[in-house]
């Protein structure tokens, strides 16, 4: 597996795209601070930066609680370093 996915440290973080069906009113939108929301007909495209694991599961632990459908979660691009 790559040190990509499997060493983070927190560090530099990843770009995340993140689909989920249906859409967040905006007051709930404050916890994604710094992520964009985007509608794409029923569903919905959270896009921003994750630094580590911990952060993921809290943004995809949140968007469970809210009872939210999540339909995908692919990291965009990221750190190229090999070490």
């Amino acid at each position: 597996m790559s040190r990509r996915y499997a060493g983070r440290t927190g560090r530099i973080p990843i770009c995340y795209r993140i689909v989920f069906r249906g859409t967040i009113p905006q007051p709930l939108v404050v916890p994604l601070e710094g992520m964009s929301v985007e509608v794409v007909g029923e569903e919905s495209v959270l896009v921003g930066d994750i630094v580590d694991q911990s952060q993921l599961q809290g943004v995809l632990g949140w968007l469970s609680d809210l009872g939210i459908e999540i339909v995908s979660v692919n990291p965009l691009g990221g750190p190229t370093e090999d070490d």
